[in-house]
């Protein structure tokens, strides 16, 4: 990277990206261009957050040299055709979680950023959010200052939001919220407990019969050292709003957080501390710094490919127990 500020090109102008660039507007180090298939749409984003152009096509957008990575926001079903787009016309890549629908669809895309020498990172933001962080620092922390050895994580989300047009479609999703939603939960259970050995799950009694894929999954993980980990992951839950919460058990005390919230809660005992966090922005600040400085040192990103791999090998391994009502070894699922 020849300049001080990195050049992202966003590929889809939708709804959520305009949520990330909401969030990462001003952000130092980073500039911004956008691309759709409808000009209109990609100059209405550039001028809305500042951005320096716009383009009719990801083609017209990939053959700027100015533009020295892609953020890819489009169906999970184009995500390995736009990255291998992108990495062979030598940018790098950020796409969105999932990877990918599939294992082998994610190991292409890391095959073909690896030959082409660009770095390839998953945006999965909840890795980078403060407050998970902060968790791992007090899991991390000696007897006195911590919870003790780690014996269980509970993770909860649920929520009422009926899945829209293309994420109706298993084919164009590779499954149902779990693969969509719900892989964040996946990637902040491994990130607080390391990968499952085994895992057991249940699909939740279907609310919205016209989409092809689940509306709630219930997921129950073996992780390292016996310690038990719990997903229950829902959006046919019918209440006012959405609600996510993370429980962290240990032999001396817990830990509770919102994943989005400014503090996590440490107990022990009767005593009950607040300890607070940086402001959350959703991780997606921090994720985009870890993309740009990933590249100007010349490294694997945190939340690299296959990274990203292991959250989907989780995500697949559950809809394979899920459908068969036994318990599965996800590794199988991953590389």
């Amino acid at each position: 990277m020849g300049k001080e500020s990195l050049r992202i090109c966003v590929m889809g102008c939708g709804g959520y990206a305009s949520t990330v660039m909401t969030e990462t507007k001003g952000l130092s180090g980073v500039e911004f261009s956008f691309a759709s298939r409808d000009f209109v749409r990609a100059e209405s984003y550039r001028s809305k957050f500042s951005g320096v152009k716009a383009y009719g096509s990801y083609e017209e957008a990939l053959a700027d040299d100015d533009n020295e990575a892609v953020y890819i926001f489009s169906p999970h079903d184009l995500h390995l055709g736009h990255a291998e787009m992108a990495a062979t016309a030598g940018k790098h890549v950020l796409v969105e979680k999932p990877i990918a629908r599939t294992i082998e669809e994610g190991q292409l895309m890391i095959e073909c950023a690896r030959s082409n020498g660009v770095n390839l990172m998953v945006a999965e933001n909840y890795r980078f959010i403060p407050a998970l962080d902060k968790a791992l620092d007090v899991m991390q922390s000696d007897e006195e200052n911590g919870i003790g050895q780690l014996r269980s994580i509970r993770i909860i989300c649920e929520g009422y939001s009926e899945p829209t047009e293309w994420r109706r479609s298993i084919l164009r999703t590779g499954g149902g919220v779990f693969i969509d939603g719900g892989i964040h939960f996946v990637n902040l259970l491994i990130s607080l407990g390391g990968f499952p050995e085994r895992i057991s799950a249940t699909w939740l009694p279907k609310v919205f019969e016209r989409s092809e894929g689940e509306d709630g999954i219930s997921l129950l993980a073996r992780l390292p050292k016996g310690v038990s980990g719990t997903i229950l992951f829902s959006r046919a839950t019918n209440i006012s709003e959405t609600r996510q919460h993370v429980t962290i058990d240990g032999g001396r005390g817990r830990l509770t957080f919102i994943p989005y919230g400014n503090e996590v809660i440490l107990e022990k005992g009767a005593i009950r501390r607040k300890i607070r966090t940086s402001k959350s922005y959703r991780g997606t600040r921090k994720m985009v710094k870890e993309f740009r400085k990933s590249i100007i040192e010349n490294r694997k990103p945190v939340m690299s490919g296959e990274k990203g791999l292991d959250d989907l090998s989780i995500v697949l391994a559950s809809y394979q127990s899920a459908g068969s009502v036994m318990e599965v070894t996800p590794r199988q699922y991953s590389l």
